[in-house]
């Protein structure tokens, strides 16, 4: 099975899906990524990416990047951006697609989100698509947190309220932290919630709330089921 992560910036895909990706490679599936920016430090944290794909075991040519300002999300052309994205789902073919919440606090990720739901349309070919075929067949889109953005939306009105977890093993929160790790300047220390410590304890939090040491929460967006 073909899975997309979608995310942000660097580190978004660890912090929000890192053990799940860790076990859809132990189950054989195959993870493809797409960041929407490379960040502020653009060399660097490309050079770390390639460093997080090690960690996970996931082909460099399975990474893609859409080249957006980082924290200026909203002065690129959406109707292109959507247009990308729709080429690169029609080119892998995804069954499960991840991607962020739409009441995060960081203002490039509510832009992701829009961008991967007009996207993953289903039947509808995008504006400025080259391919007369655009893949239809996504059958599943969760939405992930990402620590010092969902858990401070201030959202009252629509916080982020899981409804999947996915069990994750000790081993695979491992993998998270190490392919974490790997972005040397975005780990912060100590009780910040973006620090190791912290992604251990929400990931203890989340597995506990439904009977489990480990766990990752989503919330499901869409689901096709052919059963």
């Amino acid at each position: 099975m073909n899975v997309l992560v979608i995310g942000a910036h660097p580190d978004d895909e660890c912090i929000g899906v890192g053990g799940t990706i860790a076990k859809h490679i132990e189950k054989g599936d195959s993870v493809f990524i797409v960041l929407f920016s490379a960040g502020l430090f653009k060399s660097k944290l490309k050079t770390q990416a390639n460093d997080m794909l090690n960690i996970f075991g996931i082909n460099k040519k399975n990474l893609f990047w859409l080249n957006c300002e980082s924290g200026n999300f909203s002065k690129e052309d959406h109707l292109k951006i959507n247009s990308k994205l729709a080429q690169i789902i029609s080119k892998i073919k995804p069954k499960v697609v991840y991607t962020h919440y739409y009441g995060d606090t960081h203002q490039d990720h509510p832009f992701v989100f829009q961008s991967t739901m007009v996207a993953c349309r289903p039947n509808h070919i995008p504006r400025g698509t080259k391919s007369k075929f655009v893949w239809t067949g996504v059958e599943k889109i969760l939405c992930y947190e990402i620590q010092s953005s969902t858990n401070w939306s201030g959202r009252l009105d629509t916080p982020f309220d899981p409804t999947e977890y996915n069990i994750i093993s000790e081993k695979n929160l491992q993998t998270k932290l190490n392919a974490y790790a790997c972005y040397k300047d975005e780990v912060r220390p100590d009780r910040h919630p973006r620090s190791l410590d912290s992604l251990v304890i929400l990931a203890k939090f989340r597995g506990n709330s439904v009977g489990h040491n480990f766990a990752e929460a989503f919330m499901v967006v869409r689901h096709i089921r052919h059963d």
